[in-house]
């Protein structure tokens, strides 16, 4: 994908704000006066923030050329930033075509952080973004009780009115949102993770029955839960780059909140859809393809009363 510099310039802002302190501010082609020539200095990318006492300044430049960038761009960055001109705390260089091993080199030894396409001139690759939507299955309730109050029970969970505070919700609701509080405390998910099979437990669980609305009863509630997920994937385009310093992968993120992604893939006419895990993970796991993954669950009452515009919850 062929980028202006002005797009070019604005990836390099894109991965400079991913993971900084709310408290940093990016800005993008920013002018200022020279400590010591008097005269305006554009910077491509301009960090600013606070760590302790000390005020941070991070100042990144990006080379959109079809050349390799050389040793004497590292010079004109030293005398630009590590001066009294602008008397930057750090330098990041992006280039579209990589550089030569003497800028590799002097950059290194100064510090300066470089940052290339994963494919040289090519910033912008189509990168599988997967979507797994889980559902309610089977559910098995073990109920217990210490209280000398007699319980009524039902062996059928839809009788169930479970109450919560002002609000009345379905047995499904409450397993739905323990779940997903669950869920949301695991880190990194990803497909090597087994959850087709969740159990829950919450002790104390005032309810009603539906034979029997108005009496309440109270009991530890334990629930096996059988899931079932589903896998959508679509390639978004992704800023795909390399970090020479370390050597590592970098993405960039280039479609917006965790919300957005799920409407983008799941919306997309292109979509591809694998109905089981071990389908999925045969693609992205054994092959060693390098993915995102986000984990959704429709909201199961929104499932039963209009199924064609569902209420996702993220994890």
């Amino acid at each position: 994908m062929d980028l202006s510099p002005q797009e070019f310039e604005k990836l390099l802002c894109e991965f400079c704000k991913q993971d900084l302190p709310e408290s940093f501010t990016v800005e993008h082609n920013i002018r200022e006066l020279g400590g010591e020539s008097g005269t305006k200095r554009q910077i491509d990318t301009k960090i600013k923030g606070r760590l302790g006492i000390s005020n941070i300044l991070i100042c990144g430049e990006a080379k959109n050329w079809n050349e390799e960038v050389g040793s004497e761009t590292i010079d004109a960055l030293v005398g630009k930033y590590f001066t009294g001109e602008i008397r930057a705390n750090k330098v990041i260089l992006f280039s579209n075509h990589g550089y030569s091993s003497p800028a590799i080199q002097r950059a290194k030894l100064l510090g300066i952080e470089l940052l290339e396409p994963l494919k040289i001139d090519n910033p912008i690759l189509p990168f599988p973004h997967i979507i797994c939507v889980g559902y309610l299955g089977k559910m098995f309730l073990h109920l217990t009780h210490r209280s000398p109050q007699k319980n009524l029970m039902s062996v059928d969970v839809d009788q169930y009115i479970i109450l919560k505070g002002k609000d009345r919700i379905s047995f499904q609701q409450f397993v739905f949102r323990n779940i997903c509080i669950k869920l949301q405390q695991i880190d990194n998910k990803s497909l090597m993770h087994d959850f087709a099979r969740i159990k829950i437990e919450e002790d104390n669980v005032l309810y009603e029955l539906k034979q029997k609305e108005g009496y309440k009863y109270n009991a530890n509630f334990s629930v096996d839960v059988s899931m079932i997920w589903d896998y959508f994937v679509e390639y978004l385009p992704t800023g795909v780059l390399h970090h020479v310093n370390s050597g590592d992968q970098v993405y960039i993120n280039l479609q917006g909140e965790a919300k957005d992604i799920l409407n983008k893939v799941l919306l997309s006419p292109t979509k591809i859809n694998y109905e089981t895990k071990e389908d999925c993970s045969k693609e992205f796991i054994e092959k060693k393809n390098t993915h995102l993954i986000l984990y959704v669950m429709t909201d199961p009452d929104r499932h039963k009363t209009n199924p064609s515009n569902p209420i996702f919850k993220i994890l």
